[in-house]
């Protein structure tokens, strides 16, 4: 590994050697102020552990080298003439990719495919060259200038492609296209593309309270016929036999706060306070199934910061309202299965008399009475009725019977989740040396879809958020797979872990110490930190030799993180960065050892597997330690 290190280092120095001679170019003509920029930066990951914590797994050990380049284009008109800018463009095109591995460069929507009766599992290829795509771009004007009108104060509007996060971005994040990054690496440009919306910004009192109002387009299912028209919801109580999507299925955030700055101060310092809310309705949640439910989510929050010469303090708030109603599911589909070493077409959650799963065979009477039983769950494990003709292979008469899960009930739940994060700090010496400490908690909750009944969900839900902490930061566990539910995981218990990586069920308290000495020929800095973690609600422990989960709650305590963040400006604007890690599991990870990774994860690593063989061993969950680190070197020009 370490001639793999050094090999690497060297490789990247000599591909920036070339640029030096780059510089940010600027030019006006009249009222027109045109700057170009940009920044490459190659990079090298290496991890040990760092998914599932399991040294005995032999593919718990990655290297790779990678790039980000990015251009910046931006446009300014109006300085001469008005004073000012009163339009304002900006375009930011990126190319990124792993060397040597053109999947990960970008990859297309997933996809399905129907052969004959059955509808085939979604996939996705890569495109394998190296494109560029447009990560931001948008056009911002003043108002006043573009309506013809006289504001008291100055008004504008923005419009495509950018970033906008509220507090600390947990609660809404720009996060919203985020690239293939692995489990347990930070990284500072993991977004790729920006959310498409618009933002109306204005003054109330200037220079001392401005608001902020936001809209975006997530996801768009209502652009033509093809997508309205679509054939989805026939698995949903009474629409069999109108199944179309329908019109106004459309995910989108609305949100607002604002930006108070309630004093400045030479001497007693700065406060910034910045209320805030959202509202989310997402029309097609997957539960089970797609478009099985929708949810609607609001979460109101403030965030504070104070900041003076010799000590800053700040903090964020939020919580849940809303809801998630889960639709009443017919889940009897038609698949693939192996008889005999025959493939045929049968009902997911149909039977016949012996206990297996009936043959398919469109017109038939007897899925003529499958598909006219009664939808409700009271039907399940119940007898539909006897056919005295063959079905398929199976000689009548014919018993046809429910599953015992064929049917699920609509029901609702309700989001009260909420969360809190502060963190403090002081210059021990001049600007140079500044310690910190922050602390963390999310609340947590188990699996709302377990039991179709109208519930409450405790577990705090974020939106597009990347959170890694600010005067106190993560390099490690923020992306690590943790066990738990969100209400849009699968229904019903199964063998498979439920697992997160988002900033829920989950409380931190840590410490900081950042070294960037202010008056050297070559600037540094030094930025360590010690996190521990633990679970706000504790999930039960499991027994890796029954495999089955005890009904005893695990220790909450996940486990302690020590990293470090550094860099060496070698000459101006090229940087050396490091980052490095260490984690420590807990008795959380001891007391869950053992336990598998979800199906989704256990597809995707079969997914070249052509033995046929599915008795080999899951890569489950362990308790070993886990080290990474991200070395690179970063040029802006």
């Amino acid at each position: 590994m370490k001639h793999r290190v050094a090999t690497a280092l060297l490789l990247v120095v000599a591909i920036l050697i070339p640029t030096f001679s780059c510089a940010r170019f600027e030019t006006r003509q009249n009222d027109v102020l045109l700057s170009f920029s940009g920044s490459f930066k190659p990079e090298m990951f290496g991890g040990v552990n760092t998914g599932l914590l399991n040294k005995n797994n032999i593919g718990n050990k990655i290297w790779y080298m990678r790039h980000t380049l990015d251009f910046n284009l931006d446009v300014a008109y109006g300085q001469e003439t008005f004073g000012s800018s009163i339009i304002n463009t900006k375009f930011n095109l990126r190319n990124k990719g792993i060397w040597g591995n053109p999947e990960s460069i970008t990859r297309t929507v997933e996809a399905t495919i129907k052969d004959v009766d059955v509808v085939e599992g979604a996939h996705r290829h890569a495109i394998a060259r190296h494109i560029f795509w447009m990560r931001e771009g948008w056009l911002e004007f003043d108002l006043s200038h573009f309506l013809g009108l006289s504001f008291l104060n100055k008004h504008n509007f923005k419009l495509g492609f950018f970033p906008f996060v509220l507090g600390r971005g947990i609660s809404l994040g720009a996060a919203y296209a985020v690239g293939p990054e692995l489990l347990g690496f930070y990284n500072d440009s993991a977004v790729d593309q920006f959310a498409p919306g618009g933002l109306l910004h204005g003054d109330i009192l200037e220079d001392t309270l401005s608001y902020d109002l936001y809209a975006a387009t997530l996801l768009n299912r209502s652009t033509g016929l093809g997508e309205t028209a679509a054939a989805i919801l026939g698995q949903q109580y009474g629409r069999r036999e109108t199944p179309q999507r329908g019109s106004g299925k459309i995910n989108f955030v609305i949100a607002s706060r604002l930006n108070w700055d309630v004093f400045k101060h030479d001497k007693y310092g700065k406060l910034h306070v910045e209320p805030y809310v959202l509202y989310n309705k997402d029309p097609e949640q997957r539960v089970q199934f797609r478009a099985d439910a929708s949810s609607q989510l609001g979460t109101i929050g403030m965030a504070a910061d104070y900041t003076q010469d010799v000590f800053e303090l700040g903090f964020d708030y939020a919580f849940n309202l809303g809801q998630q109603r889960v639709k009443g599911w017919d889940r009897n589909t038609v698949t693939k299965e192996n008889r005999d070493g025959r493939a045929v077409f049968v009902n997911t959650h149909v039977l016949d008399q012996n206990g297996d799963r009936l043959p398919f065979v469109r017109g038939n009477e007897a899925q003529r009475l499958i598909d006219c039983s009664p939808q409700d769950e009271s039907e399940n494990g119940k007898i539909i009725d006897t056919v005295d003709e063959n079905v398929g292979f199976v000689t009548g008469p014919v018993t046809l019977t429910n599953s015992e899960t064929r049917f699920r009930n609509p029901y609702t739940n309700k989001y009260e989740g909420w969360m809190f994060v502060v963190d403090g700090g002081f210059w021990a010496y001049k600007k140079d040396l500044f310690l910190a400490a922050s602390a963390w908690i999310a609340s947590g909750d188990s699996n709302p879809n377990e039991e179709t009944k109208d519930q409450q969900y405790s577990g705090f839900i974020p939106l597009q958020e990347v959170y890694s902490g600010t005067k106190v930061q993560t390099a490690f566990f923020g992306r690590i797979t943790r066990p738990l539910s969100a209400p849009t995981t699968n229904q019903a218990p199964s063998r498979f872990a439920q697992v997160t990586d988002g900033f829920t069920n989950l409380v931190s308290c840590g410490f900081s110490a950042k070294y960037e000495p202010q008056d050297v020929k070559t600037p540094y800095k030094i930025f360590t930190n010690g996190l521990a973690y633990w679970q706000e609600k504790p999930t039960n422990k499991f027994d890796a030799k029954s495999g089955k989960e005890l009904d005893v709650l695990a220790s909450t305590f996940l486990g302690v993180e020590l990293n470090l963040f550094s860099h060496w400006y070698v000459v101006k604007d090229l940087k050396l960065f490091f980052v490095g890690s260490v984690f420590f599991p807990g008795a959380h990870f001891r007391q869950i050892k053992g336990k598998p990774l979800d199906a989704a994860q256990k597809r995707q690593l079969d997914r070249l597997d052509r033995t046929g063989f599915d008795e080999d061993r899951i890569p489950n969950v362990g308790a070993d330690t886990a080290y990474t680190f991200n070395l690179g070197v970063e040029y802006r020009f």
